[in-house]
């Protein structure tokens, strides 16, 4: 009797057998937006402090100089150079995220396959090819999860990045299939990510993509040199969901249809850099105040109701989300980031900034917002939310959004996305250089390798 294919293997053939010929044009239209968003991201955090420290720790290494550091015409080694651009593109917490899965796609996916597609002298179709796969793998490892990474204090990204990352660069270095299932049994001991940093605003999830990314390069290398991973490094009785998630189920079905059913497009851009499970309660506070016509100053009091699996995540320990002390405790904070939706009337990158958080006039709206665990506003698969304000003259406003923006139900503004790409990098680059970026980004498939969209990123 054949034996059975274990999941590695499965995920080996179609990542290495998938042609752009067999992805449906929509699915690489929407690819096209969420490169553009993932690019202008990155770009804009080059000059960020954890991006130097990042550099930094790279160049000590005195790695071989293999493929490019964005937006710098340093190099280093494959696995220190997606370190460091995977660093860039999630370092804001502004990237995209499949909502359904939990995970943050494009941070490992894209930094992998442009770093790797340099030093393999890849085609842009073979590059976009590596993408494609590499958000459908990591999509479907978030989805079987159902969210469990997160309940056991794991960040979901973190977990399996490596896996997707492995796909990504498996498929533009030519490896076998074999090859590929024996890195992906090695990812297994690699994926890591804790949520601690929840607590106390430190940096470490800004470099768990960029540490899948750099563990799943180590992993082909190894299994290339015969180096041997796990069969089952997912559902076996030792494997990724029995020993974080308690279970095997949700493998199954969230495998059954790929090359099938394509969920790229399920991908949503962030439009507030911030927590994705906050986004619509930003939304709620404002088109509350669109529609009725008050100010941050005519609040009494707030009330947000979110599901307790989001709850720890930006509500507690309250005394830390409301005296927000770091950049990411800010992006981790219902308060704050409800608290300037008032004030500010918008949540953007400027927002994210202390001199705000140390405001006696926003710490005092803050302590005027109350989180409440409430799973009967659920809705999953989505991150809803449920905003009630009181005014000072007693009128009880109350707002429910069920879908965050990107869904199906709450379409994305394709327009947005693009003002989010030049806002993201005015200052950084004049209109010109911006205009170049942005059509070497969108017409990636046609250029016979990817040099000329690593010089655009160089400034």
């Amino acid at each position: 009797m054949e034996a059975q294919q274990t999941l590695s293997q499965r995920i080996a053939e179609f990542t290495l057998s998938l042609q752009l010929a067999n992805v449906p044009e929509e699915v690489l239209e929407y690819g096209k937006l969420l490169l553009t968003d993932t690019f202008g991201v990155a770009m804009s955090c080059q000059n960020m402090v954890h991006a130097a420290a990042v550099k930094s720790a790279v160049k000590a290494m005195g790695s071989a100089p293999q493929a490019t550091l964005w937006g710098t015409d340093e190099k280093a080694s494959l696995p220190d150079a997606a370190l460091y651009n995977a660093a860039l593109i999630h370092g804001a917490d502004y990237d995209d995220t499949h909502v359904a899965g939990i995970v943050h796609p494009s941070a490992a996916v894209v930094s992998t396959a442009v770093t790797v597609g340099e030093y393999a002298h890849s085609t842009g179709e073979e590059v976009l090819a590596a993408i494609i796969a590499g958000w459908e793998i990591i999509t479907r490892l978030g989805i079987a999860a159902k969210g469990r990474f997160h309940d056991r204090g794991f960040h979901g990204t973190g977990v399996v990045a490596s896996y997707a990352a492995a796909c990504v660069a498996a498929k533009l270095m030519g490896d076998s299939e074999t090859v590929l299932a024996n890195a992906l049994g090695i990812c297994g001991s690699q994926a890591a990510g804790l949520q601690e940093f929840l607590q106390d605003g430190t940096w470490t999830k800004k470099i768990h993509p960029g540490w899948g990314a750099h563990s799943a390069l180590y992993a082909l290398a190894m299994a290339r040199a015969g180096f041997t991973g796990p069969a089952q490094v997912f559902e076996g009785k030792f494997g990724m969901w029995m020993t974080h998630c308690g279970g095997t189920d949700g493998l199954e079905e969230a495998f059954s249809d790929l090359g099938q059913v394509w969920h790229t497009k399920e991908i949503t851009v962030k439009l507030y850099p911030v927590c994705h499970m906050t986004h619509s309660f930003i939304d709620c506070m404002r088109a509350l105040m669109d529609e009725n016509g008050f100010t941050a100053k005519d609040i009494a009091s707030a009330e947000c109701r979110i599901e307790s699996r989001c709850y720890p995540i930006v509500c507690t320990p309250r005394e830390v989300k409301t005296r927000p002390e770091t950049d990411y405790v800010m992006r981790f904070s219902l308060p704050y980031v409800v608290a300037m939706a008032a004030a500010k009337g918008r949540v953007s990158p400027g927002e994210i900034d202390l001199r705000y958080a140390e405001d006696p006039e926003v710490q005092d709206l803050m302590d005027r917002i109350a989180c409440v665990e409430d799973d009967t506003k659920r809705n999953p698969g989505y991150f809803p939310g449920y905003l009630t304000v009181t005014l000072k003259d007693g009128t009880t406003l109350v707002k429910d959004q069920r879908w965050e923006m990107g869904t199906e139900q709450n379409p994305l503004n394709i327009q947005a996305v693009r003002r989010k790409f030049m806002d993201n990098l005015s200052g950084l680059y004049s209109d010109r250089q911006i205009q170049t970026l942005l059509e070497q980004v969108e017409q990636l498939r046609m250029h016979p390798n990817v040099e000329g969209l690593i010089a655009a990123l160089h400034r």
